[in-house]
């Protein structure tokens, strides 16, 4: 990005051989600069060198009375150098000595010591290379210092401007007459090396008598320029004028011109002015010496009071604005609070009819929030009341429900229980019954042997009559044990009718068969066929059949499939 981009061009104030001078104005803060449009591709070696010099030296030189440089622009495609500098929007002393001369008036002769004083002030930075000390008047050594105060010239660097004429002294302010020193295009760089220059540039109504016998020069040569620049500014014409150049160059060396009217100026200022104008070197003053001449030291103490004064003014002008900027704010304000206090005041109004309202809508809002919460709250008790209702009635209908299933599975175990109870005293009366039996076999088979041993012993004539008579008594013996006892031993085939099936068994059936597998001998006495029988009936071995506790299922109003697969379950899962 290019440095001119910053810048806003506008007219062009100035020409020359190689370029222009154009004001822009900086973008950013709208302040106005100067930019030197220098056009470097028809130049010399020695022009050329010249162009760099004039950049070194303006950055190197920051002074209040010499034009202040901001930066350069190479452009390469154009073949040019764009350089940015102080805008000085009083003009330069030539437009002076010609607006002067075309009303043919006197300079004022304050004028021309600020333009001396302060073109020395900038010489001095120039030829030294610092800044000229400040004044006091009031230390005796200051004011009886001799020239061995001097500074010592500084070895890297010492400016010799070389070209001072009333177009290179410029002015910022017209009213302040600030000036300032520019186009420092000739200037030339003396180093410790070389305290002298050679070169032959400059203007010929100003240039020093050395400069044009080709000798070597020294910083005073300005001195001599600045004379020639104040003798114009008091005589509105160069003090050496003629119609050729030669004619010129000999009465510059001759140093002869004429005097400057006692009428106008002061005797301080043509001395000055004549010491300046000076063709021998050595009598010819430096910069600091006439910097230290009394009159130049009140008038700078004039002009740093006056600068001191136009700075309080300055700040007092700054004061007295914001004085009026702080009184508008303060009168913006008062209207402002005024306004504020009666808006306040309207608002409040508002606020409390607004607060009225809000009550009143507040107090109504609540009658009806308690209003829909009764209704909302009957209507929430009758569907709780409702839905209590409904879960007693479940609940009754559950209750009921499990209290019989309850009932039934208790009767189911009570009735069970008490064939458990018939089926053991069943089983006690039969056990009793074959005991009793198992005797009374036991006490005949006794009396069958007494009775046999007996007819052993008795053997003989008597033993027909006595086994007629044995066989006679076991046959009675024999028909009443049938007729009193009716047991009879069970062949295969009777046993097989009355074996019953595994599954359709009971678990009291398989007890007894056990108890008469064990109780009785194999070829023991049977049971009668009333007590078989009676065996087979309910409360004995007689199997409950399922059709029996189905048709009391019925009866109950049950008839559900799974009620009778579970039954079956519990019941037959043999």
């Amino acid at each position: 990005m290019s440095i001119g981009d910053d810048y806003e061009p506008l007219e062009v104030i100035g020409r020359g051989s190689y370029g222009i001078v154009r004001k822009v104005r900086l973008i950013s803060d709208g302040s106005y600069h100067v930019r030197k449009e220098i056009e470097y591709n028809s130049m010399n070696a020695q022009e050329r060198n010249q162009l760099i010099s004039e950049l070194r030296i303006l950055r190197e030189l920051n002074h209040p009375n010499i034009v202040k440089y901001y930066a350069h622009d190479h452009l390469p495609d154009k073949k040019s150098i764009h350089i940015y500098m102080e805008y000085c929007d009083g003009g330069d002393l030539a437009s002076v000595i010609a607006n002067f001369k075309k009303t043919k008036t006197v300079v004022p002769e304050e004028f021309v010591w600020n333009v001396l004083v302060q073109t020395l002030l900038a010489l001095h930075r120039c030829h030294y290379g610092v800044d000229a000390s400040k004044v006091n008047l009031f230390n005796q050594e200051s004011n009886n210092s001799s020239t061995s105060d001097e500074p010592k010239i500084n070895s890297d660097t010492v400016i010799i401007h070389r070209d001072i004429k009333p177009d290179n002294i410029f002015m910022l302010n017209q009213s302040e007459t600030q000036i300032k020193l520019g186009d420092f295009g000739l200037a030339k760089m003396l180093t410790s090396k070389n305290e002298f220059a050679k070169t032959y540039v400059g203007t010929p109504y100003y240039m020093s008598p050395e400069v044009l016998m080709d000798q070597p020069y020294s910083p005073v040569c300005d001195i001599w320029s600045l004379g020639c620049v104040l003798y114009e500014l008091c005589t509105l014409q160069p003090p050496f004028q003629a119609k050729t150049h030669l004619q010129l160059q000999t009465r510059i060396k001759i140093g002869t011109y004429k005097p400057i009217s006692e009428q106008h100026y002061s005797v301080h200022l043509r001395t000055i002015i004549d010491d300046c104008i000076t063709v021998d070197v050595e009598s010819r003053p430096s910069c600091f010496e006439l910097l230290e001449n009394l009159p130049i030291k009140f008038l700078r103490k004039e002009m740093e009071l006056k600068e001191r004064q136009s700075s309080l003014n300055d700040f007092q002008r700054q004061l007295l604005v914001k004085n009026e900027e702080l009184k508008k704010k303060e009168s913006f304000i008062s209207s402002l609070e005024r306004k504020v206090f009666s808006q306040k005041d309207d608002l409040e109004t508002e606020y409390q009819s607004m607060l009225k309202k809000f009550n009143t809508h507040k107090k109504k809002i609540e009658e009806e929030l308690i209003d829909e919460f009764e209704l909302r709250k009957k209507a929430m008790d009758q569907e709780a009341k409702e839905v209590r209702i409904g879960y007693q009635k479940e609940f009754k209908l559950v209750v009921e429900q499990e209290v019989q299933n309850r009932l039934n599975e208790i009767m189911d175990k009570f009735k069970l229980y008490n064939q458990q109870q018939l089926q053991n005293t069943q089983h006690q009366q039969v056990h009793q019954q074959a005991q009793s039996l198992q005797q009374q076999l036991q006490n005949q088979l006794h009396i069958q042997q007494q009775q046999l041993e007996t007819f052993k012993r008795n053997e003989g004539p008597t033993r027909s009559i006595s086994t007629e008579s044995f066989k006679s008594s076991s046959s009675q013996q024999s028909s009443s044990s049938s007729s009193s006892s009716p047991i009879k031993l069970k062949g295969p085939r009777e046993l097989e009718r009355e074996r019953v099936p595994l599954k359709s068994r009971n678990y009291n059936d398989a007890d007894e068969y056990h108890y008469k597998a064990t109780a009785l001998p194999s070829a023991q006495v049977q049971l009668q066929p009333q007590q078989q029988q009676q065996a087979r009936m309910p409360g004995a071995n007689y199997r409950t059949r399922i059709t029996d506790e189905l048709e009391r299922v019925n009866l109950e109003k049950r008839h559900t499939p799974e009620y009778e697969e579970l039954y079956i379950r519990k019941n037959f899962r043999n």
